[in-house]
């Protein structure tokens, strides 16, 4: 920040801080925005972003005490008790921040598995997450044990050993960037399966590409720990640190980025400005049509010109604004776990023969999916 003391990083701390914390909250609040617009029940990867929301003030709170004990000056003007305090905070702080991450990874993996339903999907999904929380609790060792006994972290003449403190930063660093990279290319393959024009697939891609946000800031987080320097810590470790709530708050915009366009949408034609969401406003109860014949939202066939063919059409995602409702008794038992009350807002799409696919409106920026199904007509 120009014009403030280079020496006292405080001020940055606090402003970075607070500022990328109340981003993620817009975020989250745009997302609920998004399920009450769209008259949805709120799912377990919602809950699950709420409560890393939650968590990340938790550890926003001890990342403000350690600036209030003294992170962001140079050790010779904290003293040694401030640097023992914001030491003992930065253990704590550490393992509420790997946990937060788990969270948001999480909220990531269940929004997948409520859109996509295919059996190796959820597998790697099932796979990504168990490692995750392998991680998260190996973590949680190495953090808190990274001295033996623990005090010798912050009192270094205590007998006893420690292993590199940045080394179990970089380690750490690592592995979230490869779960993230791993959790956001997990879909990128499937879309591409789809039955969809390459514009709309390049829509799709971009709009799950969106999450490579919080990869872009853990990347950064992982140069700006090598300026950490154990002569003196509390200055140097308040760049990493506010880089750490940057990288937590990224997280979470990211994982609610894909579902904030019903509630933009809501807030464009709050404010009147109609024209720049009409793309969005179309009635998706109705089906366009082609050459062959037309689809319909309840599955029906019209203008048929042959007695046996297969045949692609194209249907609109449907947006829950008319009485049309689809029938999900045809849904695969692998869907169970969706929320009940969002049949209004989600349709099928038949990837190929004997495979469902299905993608929720409010995670999808697109109007229409091509449908491609066997059917007869048979005189009588």
């Amino acid at each position: 920040m120009s014009g403030n003391d280079p020496d006292n990083l405080q001020p940055w701390s606090i402003a970075v801080t607070t500022s990328v914390t109340t981003l993620a909250l817009v975020c989250v609040c745009l997302r609920m925005l998004s399920r009450y617009e769209r008259k949805q029940a709120l799912w377990w990867d919602d809950y699950m972003i709420i409560f890393s929301m939650a968590w990340n003030f938790v550890v926003v709170a001890f990342i403000y005490l350690m600036i209030h004990a003294g992170m962001g000056l140079h050790v010779t003007e904290v003293g040694m008790d401030g640097a023992v305090l914001v030491a003992k905070f930065l253990v704590v702080a550490e393992v509420l921040y790997v946990y937060n991450l788990v969270w948001t990874k999480l909220s990531f993996l269940l929004m997948y598995y409520r859109i996509f339903h295919f059996p190796y999907f959820k597998r790697w999904a099932y796979i990504i997450g168990g490692f995750v929380i392998i991680w998260v609790i190996t973590i949680t060792f190495l953090f808190i044990f990274i001295c033996v006994p623990v005090q010798k972290l912050w009192y270094p003449q205590l007998p006893g050993h420690c292993i590199n403190q940045v080394g179990t930063w970089i380690a750490n660093a690592t592995s979230t960037i490869a779960t993230d990279l791993a959790i956001l290319v997990l879909p990128i393959p499937q879309i591409w399966k789809l039955h969809l024009g390459k514009v709309e697939k390049v829509a799709l891609t971009l709009t799950f590409c969106l999450g490579f946000f919080v990869v872009f800031a853990s990347v950064y987080r992982f140069t700006v720990l090598f300026s950490y320097s154990a002569t003196d810590p509390t200055y140097t470790l308040a760049r990493t640190v506010a880089w750490t709530s940057i990288e937590m708050s990224a997280g979470i915009m990211s994982a609610c980025l894909p579902t904030m366009r019903p509630a933009l949408i809501f807030l464009f034609r709050s404010v009147g400005l109609k024209n720049l969401t009409a793309w969005g406003s179309r009635d998706g109860s109705k089906a366009a049509s082609n050459s062959q014949g037309t689809r319909t939202v309840d599955g029906s066939f019209n203008g048929l010109n042959s007695h046996s063919r297969k045949d692609s059409a194209f249907t609109r995602l449907h947006d829950g604004s008319s009485g049309d409702r689809i029938d999900w008794n045809s849904v695969p038992a692998g869907a169970a776990l969706r929320p009940d009350n969002c049949s209004p807002m989600v349709t099928r799409v038949m990837g190929s023969q004997g495979r469902d696919e299905s993608l929720e409106g409010d995670e999808v920026p697109l109007h229409k999916i091509r449908v491609q199904t066997d059917f007869k007509r048979t005189d009588k």
